[in-house]
């Protein structure tokens, strides 16, 4: 199960950072007085998201060059990079939304 979820993390941390920072963004129309202050704790946010997808990347990156002897975990290490560099991605075109202008 462990393996599962170090294979999916990365999309599961786009998923988490997706509905978070939907709320914040949600609770930033609520109170339309500080909405500066709330997308600088969406950017805050993504940078804790990248954070994360970046050192599951790097983990999954140096266990791969430890040179894992099968083929099933190989493949899954590399499914893990992929999926957090998809993940990253996800992340980032999320976040442009709060560094757009108006």
């Amino acid at each position: 199960m462990r393996f599962w979820l170090l294979m999916l993390g990365g999309l599961l941390i786009w998923a988490a950072h997706f509905m978070g920072l939907y709320l914040l963004s949600s609770a930033s129309d609520v109170a339309r007085d500080d909405a500066g202050a709330w997308n600088g704790a969406g950017l805050v946010f993504s940078m804790i998201c990248l954070i994360a997808i970046a050192g599951l990347c790097w983990r999954c990156i140096v266990w791969l060059r430890m040179k894992p002897t099968d083929e099933t975990r190989a493949f899954g290490l590399r499914l893990a990079v992929a999926g957090g560099l998809l993940g990253g991605i996800g992340v980032v075109f999320q976040t442009l939304v709060l560094v757009a202008p108006v």
